[in-house]
């Protein structure tokens, strides 16, 4: 099998998963009987380029070209039509959607998505907006092109948590979840606990990449909203955008304010959880003071939890360590991995 991909973003992630699809291309080959082409990559702010062949370039080629910094890998031509045109034509078998995420709308991800599937393309997005904003009608189209639509990457980085649900969680039902999902903030944190102030933790996060020059989406909640929402979209069966789940007592003055009342032996946590109860689901972010028992007062750093209450399991929880976009990355190539194993079977 040999799957032709086009990235729309080529930031952090973007050259993670070429980097990755290279060094794995031999595992891919002899485990999963699977080669991969690049056909074109698009950027914001470096324009793009389009593999005018049928395979498309190997990610190791594109790796060794060093574009943007250097030239475009050999056996492509420069583009500069926009995204929009460039998801029209570029020839691929699966658009990889890694462009920057914007948590109120979803675009203009959503529209890159929604046009990829119409024309009977799979679609791997590491970017939550299509899937918090228009995850049924997505899943729908796919269904009705003949597409498939996948979305490890849009919480917790690489983590398997929908990949998991839907493969050895076939007959259960989630009721509900309750996690960390901001490394950001939850970084912050750690660092406020041990002394520094809020300014301080922010640089910090910064200094590794890992929070915005303005982290007003992480600290206020938005950013766990996004994910909150597409975790109960895809998991819970809900129907929610960003905009319904209730924000409470978050930025940077709640976390002062938050860290400074704080009882002997409590962790200050921003939580997102979501429940269904009837044919109702709501989903809330906030911070929580939380007792020395909670499993999730014991993550630090970047590392993230998530908790869902089952049916069948009970409580069944999964822990990220420091994760990256690497991690990331790796998420993206599993999707890719599933969309093979399925185009295969046809």
């Amino acid at each position: 099998m040999h799957l032709r991909i086009a990235l729309l973003g080529y930031g952090n992630v973007g050259r993670a998963l070429i980097a990755l699809l290279a060094e794995k291309a031999d595992v891919l080959r002899d485990r999963h009987n699977l080669t991969l082409g690049v056909t074109g990559i698009m950027t914001r702010s470096a324009g793009g380029w389009l593999a005018p062949n049928g395979k498309g370039i190997s990610p190791a080629d594109v790796l060794a070209s060093g574009w943007p910094e250097r030239d475009i890998p050999v056996g492509g031509e420069s583009f500069s039509g926009g995204s929009i045109g460039f998801v029209g034509l570029a020839p691929c078998d699966a658009l990889v959607e890694l462009t920057t995420l914007d948590a109120r709308t979803g675009q203009p991800a959503l529209e890159h998505v929604r046009r990829a599937l119409s024309a009977g393309r799979s679609v791997v997005t590491a970017n939550k907006g299509p899937i918090a904003h228009a995850y049924r009608d997505l899943r729908a189209l796919a269904e009705e092109r003949g597409g498939a639509l996948r979305f490890e990457s849009t919480v917790m980085d690489g983590t398997p948590i929908f990949n998991m649900a839907a493969a050895s969680l076939p007959a259960t039902t989630i009721a509900s979840f309750r996690g960390t999902l901001n490394s950001t903030s939850n970084y912050v944190l750690s660092r406020m606990a041990r002394g520094e102030t809020l300014e301080e933790a922010v640089s910090g996060a910064q200094r590794l990449g890992i929070a915005e020059a303005n982290p007003a989406n992480d600290l206020e909640g938005w950013d766990a909203a996004v994910k909150a929402t597409v975790l109960a979209n895809v998991l819970l069966d809900a129907n929610l955008r960003p905009a319904d789940v209730l924000r409470e007592g978050l930025g940077a003055e709640a976390m002062r304010q938050a860290q400074a009342a704080l009882l002997p032996g409590q962790t200050l946590k921003q939580v997102a959880e979501a429940e269904r109860s009837g044919d109702a689901v709501t989903a809330r972010v906030r911070l929580e003071a939380l007792a020395p028992g909670d499993l999730l007062a014991h993550l630090s750093g970047m590392e993230a939890g998530l908790t869902l209450r089952t049916d069948t399991m009970g409580d069944l929880t999964i822990i990220e360590g420091e994760g990256g976009p690497g991690q990331t990355a790796h998420g993206v190539m599993a999707d890719l991995v599933a969309i093979a194993v399925t185009l295969a079977g046809r």
